[in-house]
């Protein structure tokens, strides 16, 4: 569907999805999706991309004033909540990263004051959560890992494999990482909108005709498919069946 796009939407659209950061995103699956981004509202995302340029190796790229962040296999967006964080623990718990180097990374992140559990689960200003997976082989100093839901039960996967492919299995099982998934009944999880991790993000292919086929399955598409010619972009959101908030994007991968 394509629709008249008011001026501050493009504006968000801009911010979130500048075509010049979009060349590293993997290719599609058989499902035609990938991993796309990472969404956190925090007090100062100032503070923040200054740790993930000056820590991690991120890249900033900038669509006139506006700018994110990204690491290979990713895109790290950044805003100021607009509303007070709801109470409860999120669904989506937090991401990871592959590092080249863990003690070379730790030492960073100790002389700016981030604590490192002996989990190696880094804990960034705002309580974002970061797990630390050593890769000496890496290509690259950083690179994403996964996603890591909480659910009440492992039915979610399931879900997760039907509509997006994602695959059982110890190796990636998805383009562009993994999805992993926990059960944690109690005290139950709640839905991440609000939170500080706000929402996950999949790149994929014929959006529009994605959307109708969750739809015919009886999935509530939140909002859109929201159409923006003069980017290349088109942009949906759904929520998972456990409350975690998931944007859906084509145009992505091959700018």
């Amino acid at each position: 569907m394509k629709l008249t796009v008011p001026l501050v939407v493009l504006a968000l659209l801009f911010m979130v999805f500048s075509p010049m950061v979009f060349a590293q995103l993997t290719p599609l699956n058989d499902k035609g999706v990938a991993m796309g981004h990472i969404h956190w509202l925090v007090k100062d995302p100032e503070t923040h991309k200054k740790l993930w340029v000056d820590i991690f190796g991120a890249q900033v790229a900038h669509a006139g004033a506006l700018e994110m962040i990204k690491l290979p296999g990713i895109i790290i967006l950044l805003n100021k909540p607009q509303l007070t964080e709801p109470a409860g623990e999120p669904t989506a718990d937090h991401c990871a990263f592959l590092v080249r180097d863990l003690e070379a990374l730790k030492k960073k992140l100790a002389a700016a004051n981030i604590p490192v559990s002996n989990e190696s689960i880094a804990t960034l200003p705002d309580g974002v959560r970061v797990e630390l997976i050593e890769n000496t082989g890496l290509g690259v100093p950083v690179a994403f890992h996964h996603f890591h839901l909480f659910s009440g039960d492992m039915g979610i996967f399931n879900w997760y494999m039907k509509y997006f492919g994602v695959a059982f299995a110890a190796a990636p099982n998805f383009p562009g990482g993994e999805m992993r998934f926990s059960v944690q009944a109690n005290p139950p999880r709640v839905p991440t909108k609000d939170h500080v991790f706000d929402h996950i993000g999949f790149e994929v292919k014929g959006l529009p005709e994605f959307c109708k086929k969750l739809q015919a399955d009886g999935i509530k598409i939140d909002l859109g498919p929201i159409e923006a010619p003069a980017i290349g972009l088109k942009v949906a959101f759904i929520t998972d069946p456990i409350g975690t908030r998931i944007e859906l994007t084509e145009g992505l991968a091959g700018k």
